[in-house]
């Protein structure tokens, strides 16, 4: 290769190389300085089916819970602790809104921004960050757009489809979202588990996750990408009658639902 055009290539990777730090250094500094938090409803509402996330395996214990339902009934008490501590949270969810009647209108209460994803289990690529693909990435681009603190993504999980006593809840988060998660989990240990909530002396616990679509990791690393802390809530287990008990109370899904909002408001306190 010729000294010029060897030249010209250094030039190049290096203006790159420049350009892109500077476009980190500015999305670094955007989510340090920013007040607002999103909230993701997890998964998505089916007008025959109803709830389309992890379910209780019956009526009993309290009665039948499903993941996204649940949220839609409870985010506006997370949000109410982050804008009663002076931050702006917004909520969206990846679906339509609800066919019920009452899920609709708690979803207009809490202010759900429904992204409407044309196939809603379909697999989209980050506007972004296109190289990071997963169904419900357009809830993410959505949270993205608003240029956040933080991305929490409201989720509960179940271990099995039947009945069963299963502890090991956790806060999933990005590298740059390992001290909200690690907030988040503090409030629901201090707060929740044992306290309400039995969990036979297991706290809950932070697990960073960055690989790729499992278990929406390419949520996360989007986030990572935008210099955004990031956390999937997978602390209660729908099926571990223990928790599924407590969460179908409204007094216990009110503290969660609290609990929860209490973490994020630790975490941008002490940035």
């Amino acid at each position: 290769m010729n000294p010029f055009r060897l030249f010209v290539l250094a030039t190049a990777t290096a203006f790159a190389l420049l350009t892109g730090s500077c476009t980190q250094q500015r999305l670094c500094a955007q989510a340090l300085q920013s007040r607002t938090v999103v909230l993701d409803i997890g998964h998505y509402y089916h007008p025959e089916r109803g709830g389309q996330g992890a379910r209780t395996p019956d009526a009993r214990y309290g009665g039948s819970i499903e993941e996204c339902e649940f949220w839609y009934r409870n985010a506006i008490h997370t949000k109410r602790v982050i804008e009663r501590a002076g931050y702006t949270c917004l909520i969206c969810n990846r679906g339509a809104a609800p066919t019920n009647k009452k899920l609709a209108a708690a979803g207009r209460t809490a202010g759900v921004h429904q992204v409407n994803t044309p196939v809603v289990t379909g697999i989209y690529r980050s506007r972004h960050q296109p190289r990071r693909m997963a169904v419900g990435m357009l809830s993410v681009d959505y949270a993205l757009d608003q240029k956040p603190a933080c991305v929490v993504f409201l989720h509960h999980n179940s271990h099995t489809n039947h009945w069963m006593v299963y502890n090991k809840g956790a806060m999933y988060c990005n590298e740059r979202g390992g001290q909200l998660a690690w907030e988040m989990a503090d409030v629901v240990n201090k707060t929740i588990f044992e306290k309400g909530m039995p969990n036979n002396g297991v706290p809950c616990t932070t697990i960073l996750r960055n690989d790729g679509r499992r278990g929406g990791g390419d949520w996360l690393n989007a986030c990572e990408e935008n210099c955004v802390p990031a956390v999937i809530t997978e602390a209660a287990y729908l099926s571990n009658p223990q928790h599924a008990r407590f969460l179908a109370s409204p007094e216990g899904a009110k503290r969660y639902a609290e609990a929860i909002g209490h973490g994020i408001v630790n975490y941008l306190n002490k940035r």
